[in-house]
């Protein structure tokens, strides 16, 4: 059977095959916001003449608590999408952008973040003055998983109505009409209980 076109001409794209890249991506990014939400996003160090260099991190659970929590809701969303379909599907997707768009924000301007590294340094001896701070990988790890768990789930809105079900490919295939008649000396293991799910009884005549 041809493919219907639109009228411009051009050909529809085959949303399934977006599921498993979307699902894959998806899933290895939110892990990736909960890791990098328990790491270190920010780092100082105090040097004065005479004294030891003093040096403190702080995570990116102290600087924003809600960016580790939603990494947690993303995640459980994405295992979601593998038993869902139609429009909780959808509404999954749509759950895994509002959340992934707040761990953004988090990560772009966490707050509080020299209060907590000033907070760090004095409480190893530090007794004040300049201290040179500087941005940790983490931070930037959780910023670019979420920017993929913000297009993950946008597609998984916008097409996730569309794919698969978990265990739907692998089903066999239903006959068209009800199973002939046999006589139930004839019938095979697998016919006798197709038989009784539909509510025939294998062991009396047509």
């Amino acid at each position: 059977m041809a493919r219907v076109r639109p009228r411009d001409g051009t050909r529809r794209p085959d949303a399934r095959r977006w599921y498993g890249p979307t699902l894959v991506v998806g899933l290895l990014a939110a892990i990736g916001i909960l890791v990098g939400s328990a790491r270190p996003w920010a780092s100082a160090t105090s040097r004065a003449a005479g004294l030891p260099t003093i040096q403190s991190s702080v995570s990116g659970t102290d600087l924003a608590p809600l960016a580790g929590a939603l990494g947690v809701v993303v995640l459980a969303a994405f295992g979601a999408v593998i038993a869902t379909r139609g429009w909780v599907r959808r509404g999954l997707g749509l759950l895994i952008v509002a959340a992934s768009c707040v761990v953004l924000i988090a990560a772009v301007a966490p707050g509080g973040a020299h209060e907590a590294l000033a907070a760090g340094l004095s409480a190893k001896g530090w007794s004040g003055g300049a201290y040179e701070s500087s941005t940790v990988g983490w931070r930037w790890l959780v910023l670019i998983c979420a920017l993929l768990t913000v297009g993950t789930g946008a597609v998984t809105a916008r097409y996730g109505g569309e794919w698969a079900v978990m265990g739907q490919r692998y089903d066999a295939p239903e006959p068209d009409g009800p199973v002939p008649a046999k006589p139930a000396a004839d019938l095979t293991e697998t016919e006798v209980w197709r038989s009784i799910d539909q509510g025939h009884d294998p062991t009396r005549g047509p």
